[in-house]
């Protein structure tokens, strides 16, 4: 196994998606550090959070029609967006379902790992805009 070299600009970055909920894309993470560091460019952005994710040390949640989003927890739990405003949240209140990794494995033939479910609609803001 290949040891991960640790670097400043990884460590700033990790830091960053670790320190917030907000689930924050590559251009987001750019701008939360670029007061810390005003070289980094985006594009060593985007290559250290994909490396973290491959790795494992943090996760790539993508949305559709949305750039991919970034989370810090790797505890098993659901995601939810806005369709209209953007918005993307934890969703803790149901419990992560690992039986139905075995059912679909049962099913399918395939091997899984692990499944992530993201639950789009209209956040309570955008429900009410459209009320009034």
């Amino acid at each position: 196994m290949i040891k991960e070299r640790t670097t400043k600009q990884k460590t700033l970055i990790l830091s960053a998606v670790q320190g917030t909920k907000t689930h924050p894309t590559a251009e987001q993470v750019h701008a939360m550090i670029t007061d810390v560091a005003p070289n980094l460019s985006l594009g060593t952005v985007y290559r250290n959070l994909n490396r973290l994710a491959e790795t494992g040390i943090i996760r790539r949640i993508s949305v559709i029609n949305s750039p991919d989003r970034f989370d810090g927890d790797l505890t098993p739990h659901h995601h939810i967006s806005c369709t209209d405003c953007g918005k993307f949240c934890d969703f803790f209140e149901i419990n992560y379902d690992a039986e139905l990794d075995r059912v679909i494995e049962a099913r399918s033939g395939f091997s899984i790992a692990k499944h992530e479910t993201v639950f789009y609609g209209k956040c309570p803001e955008c429900k009410n805009k459209e009320l009034n």
